[in-house]
């Protein structure tokens, strides 16, 4: 297993020799797509970009070739309306079914920024007072490809012994095709779960879950996202998820761990929509942290072109032939 540092990303993506040197500097911030205060990272040889703005917690609000994105933002946010959902991609602290207070400092604050090379940013987080975590995140594109490489690290500034997990929120354009494999030695009967709730608590469904929008084909959960909210969880072995929407393929590789405790219900990864947005969510195994200590857990993106639409469940079953090996093996 490749070392959970910025190296590894850094290495996997090829930066070294791709982009100059910078001596660390703040960042240059610019207008684009509403966002006054934004950071643009950009591939010029494939038209890929990626946008981060610093002031609604450091997150990623488009990701796409030229115009387009992948993304789901709120069209509030950028006007400056209070949301509590923004929207784009970013780590928040799970898990969810422990009820965490909120934490705004992390999830919508506002993040330092500084730029390593031309296309690694370091953003900081302040001191979350409800969770007592701050939060720092290495972003990195590739310029000869467009792969978007994530580190996100958790230090925790309390006086005591703290677990969580990293539950990293994709919320994407509504509409398309979520799928990743399932695991056959899942801990779930049916091999995946859904949450459900009962008496005001939430707990993952794996004996019987049933959704009208979740097919299993040859070992592969495909689920159709759009209307009827739902969030679906699987306890992959295979460090990836995918969302293809229209002729756009968007894979998500991240590690998973045989040893790791789980806490969103045991899942590693979990799914949900509803006729706003679709959430892919990969989740870090729970880390127990000490005073002062921190964990870290990397993410990378990449972005296929299609021949033409996806339509049927069938056919985005097939994509799993056109998924690249994951890096983190």
């Amino acid at each position: 297993m490749k070392s959970l540092s910025l190296v590894s990303v850094v290495t996997l993506l090829a930066l070294a020799t791709a982009t100059p040197v910078r001596s660390e500097k703040p960042t240059d911030r610019t207008s684009t797509g509403g966002w006054s205060d934004a950071v643009v990272l950009e591939s010029r040889n494939e038209g890929i970009r990626a946008v981060v703005v610093p002031s609604v917690g450091g997150r990623v609000v488009s990701y796409g070739r030229r115009d387009d994105n992948i993304l789901w933002t709120n069209p509030n946010a950028s006007a400056g309306t209070e949301s509590a959902d923004p929207g784009g991609f970013q780590c928040d602290i799970g898990p969810l079914v422990a009820g965490l207070k909120p934490h705004p400092t992390l999830w919508s604050g506002v993040y330092s920024a500084t730029r390593r090379k031309n296309q690694v940013l370091q953003l900081k987080s302040g001191e979350d007072k409800a969770l007592e975590l701050e939060m720092e995140k290495e972003v990195v594109l590739d310029p000869a490809t467009g792969d978007l490489g994530f580190v996100h690290r958790i230090k925790n500034l309390s006086d005591r012994n703290q677990a969580y997990c990293l539950w990293h929120r994709i919320a994407c354009r509504p509409g398309g095709f979520a799928f990743v494999p399932l695991n056959k030695k899942s801990r779930f009967g049916a091999g995946w779960s859904i949450l459900r709730e009962t008496d005001g608590k939430l707990s993952y469904d794996g004996a019987k879950p049933e959704s009208p929008a979740v097919r299993i084909l040859d070992g592969v959960l495909v689920a159709r996202t759009g209307a009827n909210s739902t969030r679906v969880g699987v306890d992959t072995g295979t460090q990836w998820v995918a969302y293809v929407l229209g002729r756009t393929l968007f894979v998500v590789h991240f590690p998973v761990y045989s040893v790791g405790t789980y806490s969103e219900g045991g899942n590693s990864v979990t799914m949900a929509w509803d006729e706003t947005k679709t959430e892919i969510a990969p989740h870090s195994p729970e880390a127990r942290l000490a005073s002062r200590k921190s964990y870290e857990f990397p993410l990378k993106w990449s972005l296929i072109d299609l021949p033409s639409e996806v339509t049927t469940y069938e056919e985005a079953r097939a994509l799993v032939e056109k998924i690249p090996g994951s890096p983190f093996e």
